[in-house]
């Protein structure tokens, strides 16, 4: 470091010869960059966590290196790198040689690089020609059994793998992006089980800068839906690229989630913490939901088992019964039997009764129309004595009728409210007298009793004034 400090002196030396001192710009930025490529003549190793990212339309890749931990924090110490194009096919051969690796944020690397001096911006930045995949690995493995260490310690490892998965879990609340090839895979697998699945879309990026916010939030929104069980799934890629199912915050939210959680994460080699914490891991999304489907198929298999069973069990409480059935169905007809003999006799017995009754009654038809005549005559001449006493009966009524007794000369006398008097009127009682051919009212002035003879009623003589009748 001495010898840099000496070539800075040494540079602004050569400025001696300038009236006041002062560097141009440019003369600045010359030196500046002479001074680095003196200080770092050779490459060198630099380690440091990945950020922003980014490839150029020139096909040039820029990203900052950052100490590991400290996030996108801008206080901090930060190297520009630029990875340009013609370099990239070593870095990308190592990279693959190590399993699958590829450079995204938030991994931790260790490159090999040209400290350069850009005067264009004014920056001094790392010129990438290598990498040490075997450091990342190192690094990922390092953090993903911290990880693991963690998650048992706290006891969230296995917590999920304890949530008790629901007899059909027919509705399923599935966690990937929203039209890819893991959701394709997933929802036809279901579908073409012939079992009636819902599926209850959460779409969520599951990988890059923003993986993690998405799918904590997903975990969040699913875990309080109308679900049986929650499916993570993502398909095949680099080691890179299921970086967000490694991290701590994913796992935890997976094994705090409410519903079980099934993942299916296309990595054939390895298993992420996702994985382990989970209550069901699958290789890939199509094997994801096909344990779902196996779940149900086993439950259907155990009810059409249990059918079979309750059928058996019925026949056997049946066979008895039938058994029984059989016998008193045997007695009855025996039964029956004998009742419809005795029936029958009885009704030829009632039969032969009939038939000696209707001789009797022809017999008694026989006697009645040889008697008819004489009954005829017989009620023809009672017939005429009574119609002789009855002219008798009508002849003497006639003779004592009222309207005989008043053209004899007799009349009636009535009191006021029309009954025949019979008894002495008193004096101012009005009565009426009826004859033959006049009805007239007279008002009683006084009235006497006359002595009557032996037998006969006596007569009521009275007087009194005549009015209109």
């Amino acid at each position: 470091m001495s010898s840099a400090v000496e070539d800075i002196d040494a540079a602004a030396g050569d400025t001696a010869g300038q009236p006041d001192g002062t560097w141009s710009v440019s003369g600045l930025a010359a030196a500046v960059g002479e001074t680095i490529q003196r200080a770092f003549p050779s490459e060198v190793w630099v380690r440091g966590e990945i950020i922003g990212y980014s490839p150029a339309a020139s096909g040039h890749i820029y990203f900052n290196l950052i100490e590991p931990g400290t996030g996108n924090d801008r206080r901090g110490a930060r190297m520009r790198v630029a990875l340009f194009k013609g370099r990239q096919r070593g870095v990308n051969r190592d990279l693959a040689a190590a399993g699958g690796l590829t450079l995204v944020d938030g991994i931790e690397v260790r490159i090999r690089a040209e400290v350069e001096y850009y005067a264009g911006s004014g920056q001094v930045q790392l010129i990438m020609s290598g990498v040490d995949p075997h450091f990342t690995l190192g690094v990922l493995a390092a953090d993903r059994e911290r990880t693991l260490a963690e998650l048992t310690k706290s006891g969230l490892l296995r917590r999920n793998a304890a949530v008790p998965l629901a007899l059909v879990p027919l509705r399923v609340g599935l966690v990937t992006a929203a039209g890819s090839a893991a959701h394709a895979d997933f929802v036809h697998e279901l579908a073409s089980s012939g079992y009636a699945f819902e599926v209850l879309l959460c779409d969520a990026r599951v990988q890059g800068v923003t993986a993690e916010a998405d799918l904590l939030a997903a975990l969040r929104t699913l875990g309080g839906a109308d679900v049986d069980v929650v499916a993570v799934v993502r398909g095949g890629g680099d080691r890179t690229d299921l970086l967000a199912f490694d991290l701590a915050s994913v796992a935890k939210a997976i094994a705090l989630c409410p519903l079980p959680v099934f993942c299916g994460i296309g990595h054939e080699t390895d298993t992420s913490v996702a994985d382990q914490v989970a209550h069901t891991a699958a290789k890939t999304p199509t094997a994801c939901a096909g344990a779902l489907v196996a779940h149900v198929a086993a439950f259907d298999e155990r009810l059409a088992q249990a059918r079979r069973t309750l059928g058996l069990l019925a026949e056997r409480r049946l066979a008895r019964p039938r058994a029984r059935l059989s016998e008193i169905r045997l007695r009855l007809g025996h039964h029956a039997q004998r009742h419809c003999r005795a029936a029958a006799g009885k009704l030829a017995g009632s039969r032969q009764a009939l038939q000696r009754s209707q001789v009797h009654t022809q017999r008694g038809m026989a006697s009645l129309r040889s008697r008819r005549p004489r009954l005829r005559h017989a009620s023809m001449r009672r017939l005429d004595a009574a119609r002789a006493r009855l002219r008798s009966a009508s002849a003497l009524v006639s003779a004592v009728a009222p309207e005989r007794t008043l053209a004899r000369g007799f009349s009636i006398t009535r009191a006021a409210d029309g009954s025949i008097v019979r008894e002495l009127p008193a004096a101012g009682d009005t009565i009426s007298t009826q004859t033959q051919h006049a009805v007239f009212a007279s008002v009683v002035e006084h009235s006497r009793a006359t002595d009557p003879q032996p037998g006969e009623p006596a007569d009521i003589p009275t007087t009194g004034r005549t009015t209109d009748g």
